[in-house]
């Protein structure tokens, strides 16, 4: 890796990115449905890969659906929009539509899907705004060891039918397991391929009780290596980066060289405290505009509507849902404004 032409292309990656998406920088986050895969050989680097034997009943281990759709309006309140709805596999297809047109609802926006290989005939296309694949590598020999119950082809096959229903695509990558720097030129070659609208990165977060255990991620200027060169191929590509509260000061490094969104941040812990504030100082010592906020206690209470004041990417979509579905949330709004109110009194507690 030459240096010298990281840094040069990261200022080419960086105009490219005002010229094609304007001087504004998000926030995103994953919406998990619950913490157990039913993979039999879950990925070796993930968090549920070591939860698994301690999940007896794997319902257990779903998020209650109060819970869900709570973050959820709490998200838009903050102007972070959803990265995808996730979590884990096992869910019928009639369960996953259910949350994502209640998850669509209650924000008035379609969402990205993410939970693995998925037919579309049973699922609400008017709610569903892309779909992601998790290639998580590009690596042959490494995707075979890490990740071996997702075959590469599927996911392509799943990728190339969304786009037949006029779907936007995506895929998230992990980078710091061994990839190598020539591995680029195939991810180049697999976003031209799958005509891809967006990419999330993802530095990798060393989990307990997995092969990474202990092991450093990847490096500043090897994560900017990579962004930059999607960036300078596909001008128009939505790039999100995604790191850890231990590597907050990548955040800037990374917008630099050409990412839209940042992404992969714990929510309620650090909200308002000098973590979330350091984000925000990221994001703007890069001379970006930050749409949404990870201090503004206002907000996260409802008391204001960034959307006035033009801090927020939200912008109201008509979602039509199924009336069983909207008297489903009827009956649960109690329930959800509680775990709001929850959420918002955790998140107080945190700052004193």
């Amino acid at each position: 890796m030459d240096v010298v032409e990281v840094l040069e292309n990261s200022i080419k990656a960086y105009k490219l990115t005002t010229k094609y998406h304007g001087n504004f920088t998000d926030l995103k986050r994953a919406l998990f449905l619950g913490w157990y895969c039913n993979l039999t050989k879950p990925c070796k680097f993930c968090y549920m890969s070591s939860q698994k034997s301690k999940i007896k009943n794997p319902k257990s281990a779903r998020r209650r659906i109060e819970s869900i759709l709570a973050e959820a309006v709490l998200m838009k309140r903050i102007g972070w929009k959803l990265e995808f709805i996730s979590g884990g596999y096992g869910y019928t297809v009639e369960e996953l539509n259910d949350i994502l047109e209640m998850v669509s609802y209650v924000q008035k926006s379609k969402q990205y899907l993410n939970v693995g290989i998925v037919g579309f005939e049973n699922l609400n296309l008017n709610v569903i705004e892309g779909v992601v694949g998790a290639v998580e590598t590009v690596n042959d020999e490494l995707h075979d060891y890490l990740c071996p119950q997702k075959p590469i082809d599927k996911t392509k096959e799943m990728l190339l039918k969304a786009k037949e229903y006029n779907l936007k695509t995506g895929i998230t990558i992990i980078l710091g397991m061994g990839e190598k720097e020539e591995d680029i030129e195939k991810l180049l070659n697999l976003i031209e391929e799958l005509d891809l609208n967006r990419i999330t990165f993802y530095s990798l977060n060393p989990q307990k009780e997995t092969i990474f255990e202990g092991k450093p991620s990847i490096a500043t200027l090897e994560y900017m290596n990579w962004v930059s060169s999607v960036r300078l191929n596909f001008p128009k590509m939505e790039i999100i980066t995604g790191t850890w509260v231990d590597k907050l000061t990548n955040i800037g490094p990374l917008i630099m060289s050409g990412s839209n969104t940042i992404t992969k941040f714990p929510l309620f812990s650090i909200f308002g405290k000098k973590e979330g504030i350091t984000v925000e100082n990221e994001i703007k010592s890069t001379g970006r505009e930050l749409l949404g906020t990870f201090s503004d206690i206002e907000a996260l209470e409802g008391k204001k509507d960034l959307r006035d004041l033009k801090r927020s990417p939200y912008v109201d979509e008509d979602i039509e849902i199924s009336d069983k579905n909207i008297e489903r949330l009827r009956f649960l709004e109690s329930r959800i404004n509680n775990k709001i109110d929850s959420y918002v009194r955790k998140t107080l507690k945190n700052l004193k």
